[in-house]
């Protein structure tokens, strides 16, 4: 089965030089995504708001996006249109499918995509961060093919 809805989250990764020596970084290639910024913002935030080391992954990405509330983004501050976006954050921990009636199940990343297809969300499933846009997942290009069927730990709604 190949996800439909798919673009490559490596597109915004385009162009840094920065990216070109990480490694573990799909959180911050979520960040990116999710919030519209270039791959060298969403860097310097994910090692500023996260505590993420250089060509290391995240630990507790959940708990410090969602405890942070609101984010703002100086953009373009040294030149002469600075620009100031910001966000407000919420999540959930370990969603429940309400489809499911016998047992409790979590949500895959295709049935959240498929219930959740309006509105931005950053989703943590088992080590790896992935973006969601209106139904379109944003993430690893070989996750097309065999990344539908794993469960949701948390995701985080931005808006």
């Amino acid at each position: 089965m190949i996800l439909q809805n798919f673009q490559n989250g490596y597109n915004v990764s385009n162009g840094s030089l920065l990216a070109k020596g990480e490694k573990n970084d799909c959180t911050v290639r979520a960040i990116a995504n999710a919030f519209n910024v270039c791959y060298d913002t969403a860097h310097g935030f994910a090692a500023d708001v996260l505590k993420r080391k250089a060509r290391r992954g995240t630990t507790n990405t959940y708990v410090n996006l969602v405890g942070a509330k609101k984010v703002t983004f100086d953009l373009f501050s040294n030149t002469l249109f600075p620009e100031t976006k910001t966000f407000k954050l919420s999540g959930k921990a370990a969603p429940i499918n309400p489809k499911y009636t016998h047992k409790k199940v979590k949500y895959t990343v295709k049935t959240f995509c498929s219930s959740h297809n309006v509105g931005t969300y950053i989703l943590l499933v088992k080590g790896h961060a992935l973006c969601i846009k209106d139904g379109i997942v944003i993430d690893n290009s070989n996750y097309q093919f065999d990344g539908y069927r794993r469960p949701v730990m948390s995701f985080v709604k931005v808006c």
